[in-house]
């Protein structure tokens, strides 16, 4: 992004988090709350970090902090690799 357009959209600031304020508290949808909801803790807080452990053992370990509960639903993709991978999931 080109220096300008930065500042130009920095002007602007103030109110895009005013209008994610006003979503999060008044949309009907529970999605669009959410998804405000979101934007204003990445803006905040940063977004949650991914931790990635290369041991020793040849073993691969990616740590996914999501902070809260996670949701019950299968992967957008399956892995199809012959590899022999065990997977951890930890909340």
């Amino acid at each position: 992004m080109t220096r300008p357009l930065r500042e130009l959209a920095a002007l602007h600031s103030e109110d895009c988090i005013a209008v994610l304020v006003e979503l999060r508290d008044h949309a009907e949808a529970e999605q669009v709350r959410l998804a405000a909801a979101n934007s204003l803790l990445d803006r905040g807080h940063g977004k949650p970090r991914q931790e990635i452990d290369l041991s020793d053992d040849g073993k691969v370990t990616v740590i996914i902090n999501r902070g809260g509960n996670a949701l019950d639903v299968q992967p957008a993709i399956t892995d199809h690799s012959t590899y022999d991978v065990e997977t951890t999931e930890t909340l």
